[in-house]
């Protein structure tokens, strides 16, 4: 009879630190995020959603110029 040795690899621990953020990453001021608001364009109708103040749609807006 032969027997086969097959060598087992031995499992490496992980260096990573879990849970442990740099601070490289950190943003160094806040982000503030704005609500998008559903809007109705005054000249067309289009129901859409938006966090700008103007109140025409893309499309609209491009018409004019």
């Amino acid at each position: 009879m032969y027997f086969i040795v097959i060598k087992m690899k031995k499992r490496r621990s992980s260096k990573k630190m879990v849970g442990i953020k740099c601070q490289c990453q950190d943003r160094p001021f806040p982000i503030e995020k704005k609500t998008a608001q559903v809007v109705q364009c005054p000249s067309c109708g289009k129901v859409y959603k938006t966090n700008r103040d103007r109140r025409t749609c893309f499309d609209c807006q491009k018409k004019s110029r």
